[in-house]
């Protein structure tokens, strides 16, 4: 029994040393792969389609070169994923900087996928970061529950020794789009924020662009009133 007893407090503290400290249990770093778990609100509002973690990256070494990443996600129509972020280091502990290296080995089946500059396009506090995808708007490509899930595609130049937390103790962030109405936001690996309504809001409203048919029908209203106040003149 005591045998049994030591043996299961050693297989307790190996599988604690998988999971890294200060990210409440969201990143947990296996000897062959790395599972990052988007279960916080980085910038509000939260999505509101699915549940934490809205977003889950699966990251392992590639047989052909580079690494492989598996997103899946619980967001659905009418949310998607637009962009997601990752934060590299170097093999010696120094942090890349815009590594012109690396490449995206992109399926057919996802057109929508595309390497991004890193420059201020996430929130003021995450960063830095040096790995950036932008996924496409489009309706047919758009990255949700029901299209493209999972995703999966290889990055060259890169290997899965490479993935950390950057200064500000984030691993990776992703923005969502779609969130009603009209708003979008960030989510990321740093639990100790999750569901937390007292960070930054994104953004809501904004201008929406009117349909053809719409503009002709204000067109005519617009001349409508024109032509009563000459009448009335």
């Amino acid at each position: 029994m005591k045998r049994l007893s030591k043996s299961l407090a050693f297989a307790g503290l190996a599988t604690a040393a998988l999971v890294t400290t200060g990210t409440a249990n969201a990143v947990v770093i296996g000897t062959d792969s790395i599972t990052i778990e988007y279960d916080s609100v980085v910038t509000s509002p939260a999505p509101t389609t699915g549940s934490s973690p809205w977003l889950t990256a699966t990251i392992t070494n590639s047989a052909l070169g580079g690494v492989q990443i598996e997103f899946r996600t619980a967001v659905t129509a009418p949310e998607f994923i637009t962009q997601i972020f990752f934060s590299l280091s170097d093999l010696n502990g120094g942090r890349r900087r815009g590594d012109s290296t690396l490449g995206l080995v992109n399926p057919d089946t996802n057109p929508g996928l595309s390497l991004q500059s890193c420059n201020g396009a996430a929130p003021a506090g995450t960063g830095p970061w040096q790995l950036c995808m932008a996924f496409s708007s489009a309706g047919a490509l758009r990255f949700d529950e029901l299209a493209e899930n999972p995703y999966i595609i290889r990055v060259t130049g890169v290997s899965l020794s490479n993935f950390a937390a950057n200064g500000n103790g984030y691993w990776s962030v992703a923005h969502v789009q779609g969130i009603p109405t009209n708003c979008s936001g960030w989510i990321g690996d740093n639990g100790a924020t999750a569901n937390n309504p007292g960070v930054p809001v994104e953004g809501c409203g904004g201008t929406s662009v009117p349909e053809p048919g719409t503009l002709a029908l204000l067109g005519l209203g617009l001349l409508g009133v024109g032509l009563t106040r000459r009448r009335l003149t």
